[in-house]
């Protein structure tokens, strides 16, 4: 449920590569300048991939700054080799969209049955939109990500 609510998407895709070789695809992609992803390997199997844009420019110390996030898990079986993909939005912009939306509809409660509060009426709503936008553009970053990443691996989901 909470992963529904934060827009996280887990997927998995499977590959006719071995190990070693879709290693080393994912690697170009990386080492590539031309694409819109840029990654590292964090242990010999699992890996970290974002987007060139940032939704914070400037620098905090700790701070999570990119659009969105996948990690990802190179897993090798019987029945061949799998990417186990974990795709989410930068958690400033879920925070940001239930805060948003939690004071607007409180802010809207509050006005009740007294409607010559207009001011305290417009205020919700417009929180509950920012919300709402917040939310959706959370997920068309997520999406952005996802298809790039199958884009550039030559993938389907």
């Amino acid at each position: 449920m909470i992963e529904k609510i934060l827009s996280i998407k887990k997927l998995c895709y499977s590959s006719n590569l071995n190990a070693a070789s879709l290693k080393k695809k994912i690697d170009g992609v990386f080492d590539e300048g031309t694409s819109t992803l840029i990654g590292k390997f964090t242990s010999k199997n699992e890996f970290t991939v974002y987007d060139k844009w940032t939704i914070i420019t400037w620098y905090v110390p700790n701070f999570k700054r990119k659009s969105a996030y996948l990690y990802g898990e190179i897993v090798e079986s019987e029945n061949g080799v799998s990417i186990n993909v974990t795709v989410k939005p930068n958690s400033i912009l879920s925070i940001f969209a239930m805060l948003a939306l939690l004071i607007g509809v409180v802010s809207t409660i509050a006005v009740g049955s007294n409607l010559e509060n207009n001011q305290l009426l417009f205020l919700g709503l417009l929180f509950i939109t920012v919300g709402i936008l917040y939310y959706l553009i959370g997920m068309f970053l997520t999406n952005r990500l996802r298809r790039n990443f199958e884009h550039y691996l030559d993938l389907i989901s």
